[in-house]
């Protein structure tokens, strides 16, 4: 009995030396060949999970379909360097620097954007007006490495859109355009370009809005309805195509915004109904085309504004002055009217209904529908066409910032003849004219600046200063203000008051 304990406390002080030298090697090696199991039953269970996956198979075709349609754009260009003879005099006389033979220099540019082939029987190529505007040399580089030479190339700066028409159509595959109109946020798109002169890259990603408008433009009075995407755009994809997972074209690639320069998960493209109507103006006519209503409207329309109007929704475009003459004002249009709707299409907004009117042509008769007083109504309207000079009118107004009284933060005096020079407004203008905003106010917050001039209230007409004193002190919850700047935009501001100020 003494012998099988002395045995047994041997045996447990043994495994306890037995762990203690080899258990952690013992114990890594056992959960190793654990793990290596479980990653070998789950890369054998992937196997059957790809025969499920149907995103990569549909990814690969539209690739396969569309990116033999998608060309690389090259250009070249001639610019004038500075004269630099007036330096070089003036340092090198002596040397004789500055002589007629040091005339300005010229040097050649190279740029590279993307395109693609929508027609391929008649071979025309969309792309970026930026990409080819101003160059004297464009290559278009196929695919297949073919490098074809153009006929002619139109554009129209005002969409960024440009149709290069090849010499030579043999052989070529083309990418239909689709219907940008079907397509709807968070659908599957794809982004196909030459980013960094990289043919042929294919990004992925999803529509995140419609109907976009940016600031991030050069050309006044650009027409934009883009379509954003995260699917990544860089320096090369301009031009180039957006397709569904049909394999259509649904947009075309045009600019990014971002703080790096680099692709920062917003990218937007030019949707393929307005990419259809420019084009067919283009090819047929050489030129674009539109119509024209005649009339300013608000940039945006908040629930403050529309509830003043009494109106139950914002969307729709808010008119702020009318162009004398114009179709609009021979048809009735009026201050204030809220256009919802042109024939039975519905208006989202102020730039919305720019990009209707634009697309139809002059000399048609449209059906508008405005709410006025609250009250709905149709008015027949004949276009005009769009005079070629129009441009969009500013917002800004000289002055800056200073503290002003009472209870809404603004302080105005009567429109005088000095006055209306001083701030380069016409002499028979009337109204009350902004001298200070106090910067913490609602009304700095809207948009109110020194310089503006305020021409109505609530409806009413303003043209003293007294005017607008009396309609702001009978109001408790907000006045809403016809402005105007010097350049003569226009644009109603509802005002609140602020809250712990005084009435004067």
């Amino acid at each position: 009995m003494k012998v099988s304990r002395t045995l047994l406390v041997l045996l447990v002080v043994a495994a306890a030396a037995f762990g203690w030298v080899y258990g952690p090697s013992m114990i890594t090696r056992v959960a190793y060949a654990v793990e290596r199991g479980q990653v070998q039953a789950a890369r054998e269970g992937l196997v059957e999970l790809s025969k499920q996956d149907t995103i990569s198979p549909l990814i690969r075709e539209v690739s396969r379909v569309v990116s033999p349609a998608v060309v690389e754009v090259r250009v070249a260009k001639l610019i004038e360097q500075p004269d630099m003879s007036d330096f070089f005099r003036r340092f090198f006389r002596d040397e004789g620097f500055g002589s007629p033979e040091m005339a300005p220099q010229q040097r050649r540019v190279f740029g590279l954007g993307s395109g693609v082939i929508v027609d391929g029987t008649n071979g025309y190529v969309i792309t970026n007006y930026h990409v080819v505007g101003g160059a004297d040399r464009v290559k278009v580089v196929l695919a297949d490495g073919r490098e074809l030479d153009n006929e002619w190339i139109r554009t129209d700066p005002q969409t960024d859109l440009a149709i290069i028409k090849l010499k030579n159509t043999q052989d070529l595959i083309e990418a239909p355009l689709g219907d940008s109109s079907q397509m709807q946020v968070g659908d599957m798109v794809l982004a196909i370009g030459a980013p960094s002169g990289l043919a042929q890259t294919v990004t992925m990603g999803i529509i995140s809005a419609t109907g976009r408008v940016t600031g991030a433009t050069q050309i006044a009075g650009q027409y934009q309805d883009y379509i954003q995407t995260d699917a990544a755009i860089n320096r090369g994809n301009s031009g180039g195509p957006l397709v569904n997972m049909r394999g259509e074209v649904i947009g075309i690639n045009n600019m990014i915004i971002s703080s790096s320069g680099g692709f920062q998960g917003i990218g937007f493209a030019i949707p393929s109904n307005m990419v259809r109507n420019i084009m067919g103006q283009l090819i047929e006519e050489g030129k674009v085309t539109r119509g024209f209503l005649g009339v300013s409207f608000q940039p945006e329309v908040d629930a403050d504004l529309a509830r003043s109007f009494g109106l139950s929704s914002t969307r729709g475009a808010l008119v702020t002055s009318v162009v004398e003459d114009s179709p609009a004002a021979q048809a009735g249009v009026e201050v204030s009217d809220f256009i919802v709707a042109v024939d039975d299409q519905e208006v989202a907004s102020g730039n919305d209904l720019r990009n209707i009117i634009a697309a139809r042509q002059p000399g048609q008769t449209v059906t508008l529908t405005v709410v006025r007083n609250g009250e709905r109504r149709e008015l027949k309207v004949t276009l005009a066409q769009q005079p070629p000079d129009m441009v969009v009118n500013g917002e800004e107004a000289p002055g800056g910032i200073a503290r002003g009284e009472g209870r809404y933060g603004i302080a105005t005096r009567t429109l005088t003849q000095e006055l209306s020079q001083r701030f380069g407004y016409r002499s028979q203008q009337r109204g009350a004219i902004v001298t200070n905003v106090a910067p913490d106010s609602n009304a700095a917050e809207q948009g109110l600046r020194p310089g503006m001039l305020i021409t109505q209230a609530q409806g009413a007409p303003i043209e003293t200063s007294e005017d607008l004193d009396n309609v702001l002190r009978s109001s408790q919850e907000g006045v809403r203000v016809l402005v105007t700047t010097p350049q003569g935009g226009q644009r109603f501001i509802f005002l609140r008051p602020s809250s712990g100020v005084n009435n004067r």
